[in-house]
């Protein structure tokens, strides 16, 4: 009887401990991202190139875009990357040459060239125009591509 209580104890013990553990690395987790992306210091307008489709089914590409105003430091999402400690790495742009930067996105086929894009990384606002609608209200953090450390089934 004391035994199965003791036992007992013992698992509840071990359960809340194992929950506080993930809670904390979630909330890490969180923070880390909205670090990252306050630190892009990215507050810029830019218009839509082209598309590229990378997944049909999936409805994923590209958007390959210019800036036309603002401020966008393309070497400061590297340096970002290499404090890390939660993620093995986020992106939110990939640049090319020509002054071009790559968004992937989902439903990629809402998206034409000459749209326009607006960047607020101290707001953590992106967002899609056309003609002055808005085609996609999104947030920076939640267009990042990223893996984190623990995820070591996903490939690089």
């Amino acid at each position: 009887m004391k035994r199965s209580i003791v036992i007992g104890i013992v698992v509840i013990l071990m359960l809340f401990l194992a929950s506080r553990i993930l809670l904390n690395t979630g909330n890490e987790i969180d923070h880390e991202m909205q670090s990252y992306v306050n630190n892009l210091n990215y507050d810029f307008t830019a218009k839509v190139d082209s598309i590229i489709l990378v997944n049909s089914k999936k409805g994923t590409g590209f958007l390959v875009c210019k800036i036309t105003s603002g401020i966008c430091n393309r070497f400061v999402e590297d340096s970002l990357n290499h404090h890390l400690i939660n993620y093995k790495r986020i992106r939110f742009l990939n640049f090319k040459p020509n002054d071009q930067f790559q968004v992937f996105l989902g439903g990629i086929s809402k998206y034409q060239p000459n749209d326009s894009i607006t960047v607020n990384s101290k707001e953590d606002k992106f967002n899609i125009f056309r003609r002055e609608e808005v085609i996609l209200k999104s947030e920076v953090s939640h267009a990042t591509t990223h893996k984190v450390y623990f995820a070591f089934w996903l490939q690089d």
